[in-house]
């Protein structure tokens, strides 16, 4: 039996259950991006640039959450 209080043990069930489904998408996802990659038009350019920026930042959003949730974790 664990040490930690109920509500630990839930948040860090409930964050496990977002890294899981967070990488059946990036799974699920990976034959698409490998396509575009893979017909990627160089006239695209600035396209492509655009979606790497918004790639970047939706990124950088999920970072931040990461490290909110694990901040989370351990102050309770």
């Amino acid at each position: 039996m664990s040490n930690a209080p109920e509500g630990t043990r839930q948040s860090e069930s409930l964050y496990v259950e977002w890294m899981r489904r967070r990488e059946q998408e990036r799974h699920r996802h990976q034959p698409v991006r490998r396509q575009r990659e893979a017909t990627a038009d160089q006239s695209e350019a600035s396209d492509v640039h655009a979606q790497e920026m918004a790639w970047a930042e939706r990124r950088a959003h999920e970072r931040k959450l990461h490290d909110s949730a694990m901040a989370q974790l351990r102050h309770r």
